[in-house]
């Protein structure tokens, strides 16, 4: 009972645009032209250049879900567009594909899961506090919906650690 009425108020914050508004792609806007052209994903981008994941993130006919820590997010973790690459490629790659799913799931599809299996083959836990929503209970959507012509995006506040590094 109070998921669904956690779920309902997240809902109808999206729905009124209380919760960071969706901002709308062209239809030829990948989610990799997307998280070029916007300035808080350079480390995100470094990310995906060093490991080879940029086509995968650029091709028109794949249907991605994309939860997308921010510069901020991975500074938490001391790593810059700078540095990033000096991660092992199979731990970078690890962390990203933690953060993608196949399938194209809007705000509605992410709050009303239990869980999503995601392209590393664990899963993350979306969850609905009064705060707003939430992957793995730490990791805040700040902006939910970025509709890209691939997929979409959900900016997220901190980096997913898979839980396991198998």
């Amino acid at each position: 009972m109070r998921r669904r009425l956690s779920l309902a108020l997240f809902a109808g914050l999206l729905a009124v645009g209380v919760v960071s508004a969706p901002v709308a792609a062209s239809s030829s806007n990948t989610i990799a032209d997307i998280a070029i052209a916007n300035g808080n994903f350079k480390t995100l981008v470094s990310a995906l250049s060093c490991t080879g994941l940029v086509p995968a993130v650029s091709d028109p006919n794949a249907q991605l879900t994309v939860f997308a820590p921010t510069d901020t997010a991975f500074q938490k973790l001391g790593l810059t567009a700078r540095n990033i690459c000096w991660l092992p490629k199979g731990l970078l790659t690890k962390i990203l594909t933690y953060h993608v799913a196949p399938g194209e799931l809007f705000a509605s599809d992410v709050i009303s899961a239990k869980r999503i299996k995601m392209l590393s083959g664990l899963y993350v836990f979306p969850s609905v506090r009064s705060s707003g929503a939430y992957i793995n209970w730490y990791a805040k959507i700040t902006a939910p919906n970025i509709d890209a012509s691939n997929g979409v995006i959900h900016v997220i506040d901190s980096v997913l650690i898979p839980y396991s590094f198998r």
